[in-house]
């Protein structure tokens, strides 16, 4: 045909030898292809080319490259072809991986006329070489021209040359870009990663601040109801010491139990409270349990004087001597008590202990079976909630917080066991604890000497509170002990009195205006110049913050409010029996 340029070899080897060096100073996908295109094909005198790359996840052939009329401008393709693989002309090659030449498209029916040619000179031949890579075809490059039979095998020779010098090198580029859209997108990843986790870093910020502020909250809280509360149930119990007649006696009583019933609700709120906030230390002493297990009955009957009975029974290896912490294992079982004596109107409560091995370890069981109204089978877990009853209608017939069991559930599982339930709606209920029994010999009953405290040689004692009803209440206390303690309203006023008098036992409250019981027992054991004091912190913050850091400021001793008269008798008792032990020296 008129328009075919036949190259001859000399020629033909400097077009490979000059498309060779360009191709190595190539490193990128585009480059490599616009060679191609805009490069090589117009010298073989081509009307135009398309420079296809497979996308394998689309099964698709996609424009990456161009020479002819449709492209406007250097490297600028408006709306790229893409060709399914096995569609069309240049779909075929790709399928079949070999070269496909075409004299006259209008005779095969694979041709696909281009959009973007209609309206300009008809094309009528076409040409699709493959690259091969392993095999394997990664693109194609396809040209067509305007005169029928123009391509030749020297045509299809030559860009299979180029094809076949262009897949190593198109190859590498392919790594090194995809390798780079990998570091971007690590980088990307990074950064994300980054931001995630600034944002983790001020959520948990926030949520510690958070905690604090509910911390001090519920420290402050305590203290407030817990101060009015000390000076009610004390004075109470000593009005139930004077000559009441029957009915007095009785208000007496009520007074009493009222107020323990709100002391037990806050005691549960920030128990539940130092759970959650994972503060709670489990101890691991040695427990006389069967002796536990009777002051956790002596309790629930003390304070809910139930008409129901409470029947304790020893199964098989139940144990006598344990090491646990007897105050947390104590408190899962009065609260499994009060509940079920709450929910039982009448029958009994039975509580049955017993021992097993399971896969060579003892297991300790306790069950606390009732006669009460029974819970149904849809509320079984979610009475181990916080804050949940059986039904909204049983918190009016059932007073309390609904804590009680979750306290119970959560305590079981710091202690790694269980608590489990099953009941029956009106024939009653059964709590199962289980957790892990490590026995010991039996030692020497913890059991609390109540003896109360006879004054032999009296003690200098100051008590230092700033609230008026809990100062009142203290120094009855001590003068019903035999006692007539000094009276300091702060930590300043301490001080002078403590500079001014040598003491043996000093009662300090925590918060106090102008100073506070922290810094009065620093300043107090500062001063090297008097005789040193044993100091017994009574206080209404409770927390085991508070108490550490009562400790770390001097204290020998602390009691909460509402002071425990037994508590108040064994520090008085233990403060005359050092004295006796100093003076008996001297």
């Amino acid at each position: 045909m008129n328009g075919q340029r036949i190259l001859d070899p000399e020629e033909l080897l400097k077009l490979l030898n000059s498309f060779a060096i360009d191709l190595l100073q190539q490193s990128s996908v585009d480059d490599i292809l616009w060679l191609i295109a805009d490069r090589v094909i117009a010298q073989l005198g081509f009307d135009d080319c398309v420079v296809y790359l497979i996308d394998q996840p689309n099964q698709l052939l996609v424009q990456k490259a161009a020479y002819g009329p449709k492209i406007s401008e250097y490297r600028v393709i408006s709306d790229p072809i893409t060709i399914p693989i096995g569609e069309g002309i240049v779909g075929s090659c790709a399928q079949t991986k070999q070269p496909v030449r075409i004299d006259d498209t209008r005779d095969d029916p694979r041709y696909i006329l281009d959009p973007g040619l209609i309206g300009l000179e008809t094309r009528t031949a076409e040409l699709s070489i493959p690259i091969l890579l392993d095999g394997q075809c990664i693109g194609v490059i396809d040209s067509e021209h305007r005169e029928i039979g123009f391509y030749t095998n020297q045509h299809v020779e030559i860009l299979t040359t180029i094809a076949s010098m262009t897949a190593t090198k198109l190859s590498d580029a392919l790594a090194t870009e995809e390798l780079k859209s990998t570091v971007e997108q690590l980088r990307i990843a990074q950064n994300e990663l980054s931001r995630q986790t600034a944002e983790l870093i001020v959520a948990k910020q926030m949520a510690q601040a958070a905690n604090r502020a509910k911390s001090t909250f519920l420290a402050t809280m305590s203290h407030e109801i817990r101060t009015p509360l000390t000076a009610i149930i004390g004075m109470s119990d000593l009005l139930r010491d004077t000559k009441l007649d029957a009915e007095q006696l009785e208000s007496a009583n009520i007074i009493i139990d009222s107020s323990q019933h709100l002391l037990d609700l806050i005691t549960g709120i920030l128990d539940f409270s130092k759970i959650e906030a994972d503060e709670i230390h489990l101890e691991r002493l040695p427990t006389d349990f069967r002796q536990l297990i009777q002051t956790a009955v002596n309790l629930c009957k003390t304070a809910r004087n139930p008409a129901v009975p409470i029947e304790i029974s020893w199964g098989n290896a139940a144990p006598e001597w344990i090491v646990c912490d007897e105050v947390r294992l104590r408190q899962i079982i009065v609260n499994l008590l009060g509940n079920a004596l709450k929910f039982t109107v009448r029958g009994k409560v039975t509580l049955k202990s017993w021992a097993e091995t399971e896969q060579g370890r003892e297991r300790l069981y306790l069950s606390i079976r009732d006669t009460g109204v029974g819970i149904p089978e849809d509320h079984l877990e979610s009475i181990f909630e916080p804050f949940q009853q059986v039904d909204s209608s049983m918190s009016r017939a059932y007073q309390g917080t609904g804590l009680g069991l979750s306290i119970a559930k959560k305590l079981s599982h710091l202690m790694e066991g269980d608590l489990t339930v099953s009941s029956q709606v009106g024939a009653g209920s059964e709590f199962l604890l289980q957790i892990p029994l490590a026995r010991v010999k039996p030692g020497v009953s913890k059991e609390p000497q109540a003896t109360p405290f006879e004054a032999r040689q009296p003690l200098n004692i100051l008590i230092v509170e700033d609230n008026r009803m809990n100062r009142v209440l203290t120094e009855r206390l001590l003068n019903q002990a035999g006692f007539d303690p000094d009276l300091a309203e702060n930590g300043a006023e301490a001080l002078e009195r403590v500079n001014a008098t040598p003491y043996d036992l000093i009662f300090m409250d925590l918060q106090m205006p102008v100073m506070d019981g922290y810094q009065a027992m620093r300043e107090i054991r500062k001063n090297l110049s008097i005789q040193q004091p044993k100091i017994i912190v009574i206080s209404a913050n409770v927390q085991p913050q508070d108490v550490s850091d009562s400790f770390s400021a001097g204290a020998n001793g602390f009691l909460s409010k509402p002071i425990d008269r037994k508590a108040l008798n064994r520090v008085l008792n233990t403060a005359y029996t050092e004295q006796r032990s100093d003076t008996s020296d001297h």
